[in-house]
C-alpha cells in the first residue's frame, strides 16, 4: 500500500513535465546551503489541480529565500528525481529519501516570482526563539540538535568526535531523548500521585504528554515517532493483564513500527534502536540478581556496547575502544543535567523576555563534553571488512555459549566457515571506479596495496575523499597507499587531496604540477608497482598549474595478464591528438572516459588508436553539466566498445585474472529495487 501511493504520487509529479507550478506547505525547518536554502515541502496542488491527501508527494525544495514552517509557497519549480550515489560503503541518498518518502527535488529559480501566505507556527516560533537567543554560545549546534532535531549546524569535526567516542546518539534526537523526557514526566507524575491517590494513572499521563511534545518539538521526525511509538507500545503491554515474554513484546513493537513506517525498514536509525532495545531486553531476561547503583550502571553499559559493537561495526566500519567509559559518564549527564536544563531554558524564553543565564548554563554544561570527546579520536578503530565479519562471529558465538552445548557451538562455526568459505578465485588486482557524481576517484587494489588516481569534489567541511573514498580503502584493508595520483588540481578532480595524504602517507605522490607531490608524472616515466607496470603518457613535462590539458595520462598493466587500463583524466582534443603523435602504445581494453564524456574530448581517432573493449564515464545522473554527451556515446558505440557509466551503474568493479576479466555494476548486482527505478525515473 505504502509502495503504491508513493508510485502514484510520484506518476502524478512527473506526468506533466520537469517545469510545473506547485503549491507547497513547508514541513521542516530550512538549512543554508551553496546556493540558497533546503528544506521539505508536501506539494498541495500542481498546476492549478488540488490534490487529495494521499495523492501529495513530499519534496526537497531549493529555494532562494529562506521558508519557514507552515507556510504555503506558490511558484513555478524545476523538478529532478531523486539521483544518490551508490558505493559500498558511503550515504546512501536514495534509502533516505525513501525512508522519509521523498519522492524528488525541485528548485526556485532565483529570478522566477513566487509568493508566500505566512501560517503562524509555535514550533517556528521557539525555534526563532532559540537561534536568537543562542547566537552567541559555543555550542549552539548542540543546543540546536537537543531540542529540534537541527543538526546542520554541528560541524564535521564535532560528529567525528562523537563518533569515535561512541555519543553520537546522545545528540540526535533518538529513543533516549524521548525516554529521558518520559522518564522526567513519570517522575513529576509521581509526585503528582504521592499529593492525592486519586491521581493514579498520573504518572502514565504525564510521561506521554512529556514524550509527545518532545517528539512535536523534532518535528515527529521518523527516529521520535519510532521512540513515541515505542514507549507508548510498551506501557500499553506492561499494563496488559497478561504476562508477555520480552521477545514477544520486541517482536510486536517491531511490526507495529514496520506496519506504521515500512520504509523505516532501510533506515539505520531503525535497527540501532531496536538492536538497543533488544539487548536491553536480554539484559534484562539474563539477570538472575541485582545489583545496585553504579556496579549495574556499569554492567549494563559493558553488556550494551559490547552487545552493539557488530552492529555499529556493520553500519559505521569501525569501533570505539573507550565507548563503555564515555557513555558511562554521559548517559546520567545529559539525562540529569543537560536535557532538563535544556528545556528549562527554552522555558524560559517562553516566559521571560531574558534567559541569557539559563542558556549559558546550558553551553557550561555542554563544555566537557565537546573536550573530552576530542581526546577520543585515537581511540576510534576503523576496521576492514574481513575485520567486522571476525567481530560478528566473535561477539555472536560468545553470546551462543551462553545458551548452546560447546558441541553446538563448534558445529554452528563449522557452517559459517562453510557458508563464509569463498570458492572463487582471487583476481590478480581490481580497478574500482567510485561513483562521485561529477567527478572522479579511482582505486587500483593488489591485494593489500593501492593506487588511488583522484579524489573527486569538496564541499565545505567534507568532500568525496572523507565521504566514500578513505572509508573505501579502509574497508579494504588498505592503511597506507603505495601511489596516489592526482590527474590535475581542478576541483572535481583534486578535491581535498590534503587530507588523503596526511591519512594516507602515499610512498609516491605523483603529479604533474610543479611544487607538489613528491613524484613527477611526465611522458616516459614508468614505474614498477608489486606485479604492475605504471606507464606514463602524458604531459610532456611539468608546469606550474596542472589543468585539463595536462592531466596526467597513466597506463596500468598486471605481468601476469594480457589486459590493460588507460586513465587519461580530462584530457581535451588537442592533447589526445598529440598523444597520437606519440611513440608509446595508447591501446588498452579498459579506458576511463576522458572528461565525463565531454564533447571536447574522445575524438574518434583517439577512439580508435585505443581500441577500448569497454569505456567507463564517470558521471553524475541528472548532472547540471548533461554529461555524457549523447553524440560521444554514439561515438564510442559505433566502433562497438561498451559503453557504462557511474551515474547509471554506480560503482563499478573491473576484476583481472590472467586470463580473462570481469565487470560489475553496483546497481546492477545489488541495487536494482524497484524504489530505486522510481525514484531515478527508471534509469535500471
Amino acid at each position: 500500500m505504502h509502495g503504491n501511493i508513493l508510485r502514484h504520487q510520484t506518476d502524478k509529479l512527473f506526468k506533466t513535465g520537469s517545469d510545473i507550478i506547485i503549491n507547497a506547505e513547508v514541513d521542516s525547518f530550512f538549512k543554508q546551503i551553496s546556493h540558497g536554502f533546503q528544506g521539505r515541502v508536501v506539494v498541495r496542488s500542481i498546476n492549478g489541480r488540488r490534490l487529495s491527501i494521499f495523492e501529495r508527494p513530499t519534496l526537497w525544495l531549493t529555494s532562494p529565500h529562506r521558508l519557514k514552517i507552515g507556510d504555503q509557497v506558490t511558484t513555478h519549480v524545476s523538478l529532478k528525481p531523486i539521483a544518490g550515489l551508490m558505493n559500498n560503503v558511503g550515504f546512501d541518498a536514495e534509502k533516505y529519501a525513501l525512508s522519509r518518502s521523498v519522492v524528488a527535488r525541485a528548485s526556485i529559480k532565483p529570478s522566477t516570482s513566487f509568493y508566500i501566505v505566512n501560517h503562524y507556527s509555535l514550533r517556528q516560533t521557539l525555534y526563532d526563539r532559540l537561534v536568537s537567543d543562542t547566537q552567541s554560545l559555543q555550542h549552539r549546534g548542540l543546543v540546536e540538535a537537543l531540542l529540534f532535531g537541527v543538526r546542520h549546524n554541528i560541524s564535521q569535526q564535532t560528529w567525528q568526535n562523537l563518533q569515535s567516542s561512541g555519543l553520537s546518539h546522545l545528540i540526535a534526537i533518538s529513543g533516549l531523548h524521548i525516554g529521558i523526557v518520559f522518564a522526567l514526566g513519570w517522575g513529576l507524575g509521581r509526585i503528582a500521585l504521592g499529593v492525592n491517590t486519586r491521581y493514579d494513572l498520573m504518572p502514565l499521563v504525564c510521561a506521554i504528554t512529556f514524550a509527545v511534545v518532545y517528539a512535536w518539538l523534532a518535528g515527529f521526525s521518523i527516529p521520535t515517532r519510532r521512540a513515541l511509538l515505542m514507549c507508548v507500545l510498551f506501557c500499553l503491554l506492561q499494563t496488559s493483564q497478561r504476562h508477555i515474554p520480552m521477545p514477544l513484546k520486541w517482536l510486536v513493537i517491531l511490526c507495529v513500527l514496520l506496519v506504521v513506517s515500512p520504509f523505516s525498514s532501510v533506515d539505520v536509525s531503525l535497527w540501532l534502536s531496536m538492536t538497543a532495545v533488544g539487548i536491553i531486553f536480554v539484559y534484562l531476561g539474563l539477570k538472575t540478581h541485582r545489583r545496585g547503583g553504579w556496579k549495574m550502571a556499569l554492567e549494563i553499559q559493558v553488556f550494551i556496547v559490547t552487545a552493539m559493537a557488530p552492529m555499529i561495526a556493520l553500519l559505521f566500519h569501525g569501533v570505539s575502544l573507550s565507548a563503555i567509559a564515555y557513555n558511562f559518564i554521559f548517559v546520567p549527564w545529559f539525562s540529569f543535567v543537560v536535557v532538563p536544563l535544556s528545556f528549562l531554558a527554552l522555558l524560559g524564553s517562553l516566559l521571560f523576555s531574558e534567559a541569557n543565564f539559563l542558556w549559558s548554563l546550558v553551553d557550561l554544561s555542554l563544555d566537557p563534553v565537546t573536550y573530552l570527546t576530542s581526546l577520543a579520536t585515537h581511540t576510534w578503530f576503523e576496521l576492514s571488512a574481513t575485520q567486522v565479519e571476525l567481530l560478528v562471529f566473535s561477539v555472536l558465538i560468545i553470546f551462543l555459549i551462553r545458551w548452546l552445548t560447546h558441541r553446538a557451538v563448534i558445529v554452528f562455526v563449522a557452517v559459517l566457515i562453510c557458508v563464509r568459505y569463498d570458492r572463487k578465485p582471487e583476481p590478480l588486482w581490481q580497478l574500482i571506479v567510485l561513483d562521485v557524481g561529477h567527478g572522479l576517484s579511482v582505486i587500483a587494489v593488489q591485494h593489500q596495496y593501492a593506487l588511488v588516481y583522484d579524489t573527486g569534489v569538496a564541499w565545505g567541511d567534507s568532500s568525496i575523499a572523507q565521504q566514500v573514498l578513505l572509508p573505501t580503502l579502509m574497508n579494504k584493508g588498505i592503511r597506507q597507499l603505495d601511489f596516489f595520483v592526482v590527474s590535475h588540481f581542478d576541483s572535481d578532480h583534486a578535491g581535498d587531496w590534503q587530507t588523503v595524504v596526511n591519512r594516507m602517507a602515499p610512498q609516491h605522490f605523483v603529479t604533474s604540477q610543479q611544487e607538489v607531490g613528491n613524484t613527477k608524472c611526465v611522458n616516459g616515466q614508468e614505474w614498477q608497482w608489486r606485479s604492475m607496470a605504471v606507464d606514463v603518457l602524458w604531459p610532456p613535462q611539468s608546469v606550474p598549474r596542472a589543468y585539463n590539458p595536462q592531466s596526467c595520462v597513466i597506463k596500468l598493466r598486471h605481468q601476469d595478464s594480457p589486459y590493460s587500463v588507460l586513465l587519461p583524466g580530462d584530457i581535451d582534443a588537442i592533447s589526445e591528438w598529440l598523444l597520437l603523435q606519440g611513440d608509446r602504445g595508447l591501446d588498452a581494453d579498459i579506458l576511463l572516459v576522458p572528461h565525463h564524456g565531454s564533447k571536447t574530448s574522445s575524438v574518434p581517432k583517439f577512439i580508435e588508436a585505443v581500441s577500448p573493449e569497454v569505456a567507463i564515464a564517470s558521471t553524475a545522473k541528472s548532472g547540471r553539466w548533461e554529461l555524457p554527451q549523447p553524440a560521444v556515446v554514439a561515438r564510442y558505440q559505433s566502433q562497438q566498445v561498451k559503453w557504462l557509466d557511474t551515474g547509471t551503474s554506480g560503482q563499478i568493479v573491473v576484476s583481472f585474472y590472467a586470463e580473462r576479466y570481469s565487470v560489475s555494476q553496483l546497481r546492477v548486482s545489488k541495487g536494482g529495487a524497484w524504489y530505486r527505478q522510481m525514484l531515478r525515473k527508471g534509469v535500471e
